[in-house]
């Protein structure tokens, strides 16, 4: 299953990242450690959460869903039909509600008839075109005191390889647009958490937590390190079925140069993140 959107930030080939779908010791350490830390889970009424970007749908019913011991409901949201037909078919549960929306429209919080608690976000608001605007109907979708934990992506060696490998003669001709297009403006104009702190001030949220984090995650194959970036890149739908083995081989090649291999030679993604967790 392979979707996309007119908007070439919007790619992901569902089965691939599924078979991939593996969280991050950053992400598990966000959930687990921070947020407990922060008391998210000690609330004594019951909880409806909101979780935009499930993907498909491991971390939110394995990893997400056991954090809440008086969850009523998960409301599971991806823009992709894919990854909603993927958590559906591998992770469904009677308290997870799984639903095909995109959180920057208005359709995304509509799609709740209950209050909303709780909303959480993993790698997710940084495919977000207008962040601010998806920060403010964020800030509209919770209730008076309901609270927002955000971890995503600011900066990786990965869009610098897209970058360079989207303009080598050999790959131009298939790209049909701008790759920046596809690369988070966190990355072309280095934002810091800061930005984001000054933002949230801004729109009205209180800020509990932001956090610049700087993560080296080890991939344990070549193989594995490259089917992910290949699963997620904006430029695969457009290189002909026949090349894109030829690509992929770049891709790795462009990557590495970036990201670079541990001493023992295992590929590794190096990542700068925010976490962001913010009250109204």
């Amino acid at each position: 299953m392979v979707y996309k959107t007119s908007y070439p930030g919007h790619y992901y080939d569902a089965i691939i990242y599924s078979q991939l779908d593996k969280p991050w010791d950053s992400v598990v350490r966000f959930l687990h450690v921070t947020l407990a830390d922060l008391g998210w889970y000690k609330g004594a009424a019951e909880e409806v959460v909101m979780d935009v970007g499930c993907g498909p749908g491991r971390l939110t019913s394995q990893f997400i869903m056991p954090c809440f011991p008086k969850l009523r409901k998960l409301i599971a949201m991806d823009a992709l039909p894919s990854m909603i037909e993927v958590a559906k078919s591998l992770y469904s549960h009677p308290k997870i509600e799984y639903v095909v929306a995109n959180f920057e429209d208005d359709s995304a919080v509509q799609c709740s008839e209950e209050e909303v608690t709780k909303f959480i976000s993993i790698h997710c608001f940084n495919r977000i075109k207008d962040q601010y605007a998806a920060f403010k109907r964020l800030y509209e979708l919770l209730p008076p005191e309901g609270e927002a934990a955000l971890l995503f992506l600011l900066h990786n060696g990965y869009y610098d390889a897209i970058r360079k490998l989207a303009k080598d003669p050999k790959w131009q001709p298939y790209i049909p647009f701008n790759a920046e297009d596809g690369i988070p403006e966190s990355q072309t104009k280095k934002y810091s958490s800061s930005h984001y702190e000054r933002m949230m001030k801004d729109i009205g949220f209180k800020v509990l937590h932001c956090q610049q984090v700087q993560n080296v995650t080890t991939f344990p194959t070549d193989e594995e390190y490259i089917n992910f970036y290949f699963s997620v890149s904006h430029l695969v739908p457009f290189i002909p079925d026949s090349k894109k083995e030829d690509f992929k081989k770049d891709l790795l090649l462009y990557t590495l140069k970036e990201n670079g291999r541990n001493t023992d030679g295992t590929p590794v993604d190096k990542t700068t993140t925010i976490e962001l967790v913010i009250k109204k």
